[in-house]
């Protein structure tokens, strides 16, 4: 009889309904709990990102103005912070803060300005953002230095 059956059934390979149902199940499960902590993996690096790149402005801004001789600030606006000329108001560089973070700092003018010689007329500027992540910039009033500090 085993004999007969192999015969009609051939050599038909594969998976039942309800196994690849059961297999789907599992991977749209899988999927489910694997979303959200993409989702907040994604949004610490663009917070990990602006903090790169609000120190790097830092560093062209008193880059420019030691190669160029002339005064360049960051200026620290609500929801952007601008690299400029005084003189002029060139901008240079412009990034806007993201919508789950706010700056505080304690800035004169809510600018910081470098000076030909690399000095700064600096402060210290915190970024917080919604989901742990803290920045702290440390402008030396002297010599211009930016000290960055980050937390989680």
């Amino acid at each position: 009889m085993s004999k007969m059956m192999r015969e009609q059934l051939g050599n038909e390979l594969g998976f039942t309904l309800m196994e690849t149902v059961f297999v789907l199940f599992l991977l749209s499960l899988f999927c489910t709990l694997a979303l959200p902590s993409f989702s907040t993996m994604s949004q610490n690096k663009i917070e990990q990102q602006f903090g790169v790149e609000v120190r790097e402005m830092f560093s062209l801004a008193r880059s420019l103005a030691v190669s160029q001789e002339k005064s360049w600030r960051v200026l620290v606006l609500p929801d952007k912070i601008q690299l400029q000329q005084p003189e002029s108001n060139v901008l240079r560089k412009e990034l806007a803060i993201p919508t789950q973070c706010k700056f505080t700092h304690h800035l004169p003018k809510n600018e910081v300005t470098f000076r030909q010689t690399g000095q700064a007329v600096g402060g210290t500027l915190t970024l917080t953002c919604k989901r742990g992540y803290q920045a702290v910039w440390k402008v030396q009033v002297g010599s211009g230095r930016v000290i960055m500090e980050e937390h989680r």
